[in-house]
């Protein structure tokens, strides 16, 4: 394949990255009492960092930087329970929590695009079972009602596309705006956020004991299928195999023929051959979830005839190979074998100045769900050992008087030889080192940034019960 050169970086950034004071490495003490200490006081410094940061004025992001704090106090709490820091954080956060939730209030929510939904639905999961572990129910419903009754509605109601027009694979969800004047496109990061927060606002209602799922668990299939048929189509590589073993979801399903509603360039602006790492993690989050929630779907597709011959051995057997493929694709394409770092996939749609500032938050994104023990178990590989090198080169490189996490933390030298090995292993990348982030507001990115690193963090934590 022909190699794409947008832009050559020749920016010398990290030609001292490792030569910051440490607060001490993670892997010098890994196996000792002190690496718990060490990660609990790197911890506090980390959230205390972020309170100051959280609060900006960007919905989507928002959303999902809240996201990550909240899956990274979970991890807290779980291996500290009883810690007075930890518990004290916990009620920083049902204060921030109730902020957030006027924050969200706030917004027209017509002005509001189909994927902003995705990220605050799956946030305000997240929070309710934050508040019931804290005793809130008054708040914790109210999260659930904003994940049910408006971003869930909202997504089905104006982004899914019910029509029989799409082709060559039918309905999906658009990226429009939730007042419907602008459709927008089905891409990949749009469909798996209704993929997956239909997937667990049915299960939250199930373990609840609450009635009335059935309409999440039918979205979760259609989305399935949607993903399903598109990944059957081999000619147009939406599910794309690396030159190794392993497959990548790509950002956008593109069918360049005749009749094809899948051919929109823009919103955002695509390249052949763009992947995110978001996009991985999430989807193999949705995945499990359909392993979950197998036989609770064969009996709705039976007994509501909408496919009565459904076999569940076979749909569990092709979602775990989806899911060991996607994990070694992760393993193979988005970790540097120079350093056994976690990338972002060198993509200039991903990099540039036109959505760098949206796409930057991926590697936290897929981590905070690949960390999951309920997803790990499925991957059949081992990630720890790379989410610890990736965290510890995030703290290295942070503002040490802040504690504030950047954007860049690997050293360039290692990035061109990552770049080489994603080449030949994609087919085609783009020499981007660095984000540009020109159009974001500094608060903006260092919410997002210390998002990235809590990911991370929380991911490394939760690796502590394993040792």
């Amino acid at each position: 394949m022909k190699r794409r050169m947008f832009i050559k970086n020749t920016t010398l950034f990290g030609a001292s990255l490792f030569s910051l004071p440490l607060l001490m490495t993670l892997s010098s003490c890994k196996s000792s009492s002190s690496s718990e200490k060490v990660l609990k006081n790197q911890a506090v410094s980390a959230f205390n960092r972020f309170k100051s940061v959280w609060n900006f004025k960007d919905f989507w992001k928002r959303g999902n930087t809240f996201d990550a704090c909240l899956v990274f106090v979970d991890a807290l709490q779980n291996q500290w329970p009883d810690d007075s820091e930890i518990i004290e954080i916990q009620k920083e956060v049902e204060d921030m929590l109730k902020e957030n939730l006027e924050f969200f209030h706030s917004y027209d929510s017509g002005k509001l695009w189909a994927d902003d939904f995705g990220w605050w639905g799956l946030m305000a999961l997240n929070a309710r079972k934050h508040l019931l572990k804290i005793g809130n129910i008054e708040l914790a419903n109210a999260y659930l009602k904003l994940s049910t009754d408006l971003c869930w509605e909202y997504k089905k109601k104006t982004a899914y596309d019910n029509s029989d027009e799409g082709f060559p694979v039918l309905h999906g969800c658009r990226n429009g705006d939730a007042n419907g004047e602008s459709k927008g496109v089905k891409n990949t990061v749009t469909n798996v956020l209704l993929f997956l927060l239909s997937s667990r606002i049915y299960r939250c209602l199930s373990e609840e004991g609450i009635a009335n799922g059935d309409k999440y668990l039918d979205m979760a299939y259609k989305q399935w299928v949607w993903f399903d048929e598109w990944f059957n189509l081999k000619d147009f590589e939406y599910l794309k195999k690396l030159d190794a073993e392993g497959v990548l979801v790509q950002e956008r399903p593109m069918a360049f023929i005749e009749g094809s509603t899948y051919i929109e360039k823009i919103h955002p602006p695509w390249a052949e051959g763009w992947i995110w790492s978001g996009d991985q993690g999430m989807l193999v989050a949705s995945l499990t979830d359909m392993l979950a929630i197998a036989d609770d779907l064969d009996a709705y597709l039976k007994r509501t005839n909408i496919n009565p011959n459904f076999d569940s051995g076979t749909f569990k057997s092709k979602i775990n190979n989806l899911i060991e493929n996607l994990a070694k694709g992760i393993q193979n394409g988005l970790i540097a074998n120079v350093d056994g770092i976690m990338r972002e996939a060198p993509c200039y749609s991903s990099f540039g100045p036109e959505h760098g500032r949206d796409y930057l938050a991926g590697r936290g994104i897929m981590v905070r769900y690949l960390a999951q023990d309920e997803i790990k178990k499925h991957l059949d590989i081992d990630l720890t050992d790379n989410i610890s090198k990736t965290f510890e080169a995030i703290w290295n490189t942070r503002d040490i008087a802040t504690n504030q996490f950047k954007p860049e933390f690997t050293a360039i030298e290692n990035d061109k030889l990552y770049i080489e090995q994603f080449t030949q292993l994609w087919g085609l990348a783009d020499d981007v080192y660095q984000w540009n982030l020109d159009k974001m507001k500094e608060k903006n990115k260092n919410g997002v940034c210390q998002s990235i690193g809590l990911d991370f963090l929380g991911a490394t934590i939760r690796s502590l019960k394993e040792e």
